[in-house]
């Protein structure tokens, strides 16, 4: 089931479909680290979910949450944010492992540590793994290391949650990973 959204400045009505991915710059404290981290204007990812014709967000905040669209959008910087969806049409069987899935991880606790496990969740982590689910890979599983985390704000930011050295060969995906990948093709964009 879909609903259509009239989206203000777009020009056009456009449909927003289960499992379109959703981008926007968080208002968070760990927000510019993102930003600075990754060389990307998003810092906060989450999938789109529509039920009885209302829609909502499933995305790793404390905790991992199902939140209405409104909410979403308007926690995000001057409600700024950008659509994509999957290039292929997602099947019912696929969206019904993905968000199987995605109801397992509510009430999960937000991974401060960026870990890549199943026992806490960060945004574009539970976004990778909700797809995975379903047997898509929708971008590479990069590592620490392939970010420049040598800034003095960032090693202190590391040094505060880890209190010791970070694992710079820990898997991570960051909302820039997800945003890029070949899997996906914008749909909305007011940025």
């Amino acid at each position: 089931m879909t609903i259509i959204i009239i989206l203000l400045g777009c020009g056009n009505d456009e449909k927003f479909k289960n499992g379109d991915i959703i981008f926007h710059t968080s208002k968070s404290s760990q927000s510019k680290m993102i930003q600075d981290v990754t060389e990307s204007k998003f810092s906060h990812v989450g999938i789109v979910y529509i039920k009885d014709d209302e829609t909502y967000v499933l995305e790793a905040i404390q905790p991992v949450k199902i939140t209405p669209l409104n909410e979403f959008i308007n926690r995000g910087v001057d409600s700024k944010y950008v659509v994509v969806r999957y290039n292929k049409d997602l099947n019912e069987n696929q969206l019904k492992r993905m968000f199987e899935y995605g109801y397992s991880q509510l009430g999960k606790n937000y991974d401060l540590k960026f870990e890549w496990s199943e026992e806490k969740m960060y945004c574009s982590e539970l976004v990778y793994k909700i797809y995975e689910s379903a047997g898509i890979k929708l971008c590479d599983v990069n590592r620490f290391s392939d970010y420049d985390i040598s800034s003095d704000k960032v090693q202190d930011e590391i040094n505060r949650r880890y209190k010791t050295e970070i694992n710079i060969n820990e898997p991570v995906v960051t909302p820039v990973d997800l945003y890029e990948s070949f899997s996906v093709h914008t749909i909305y964009n007011n940025y």
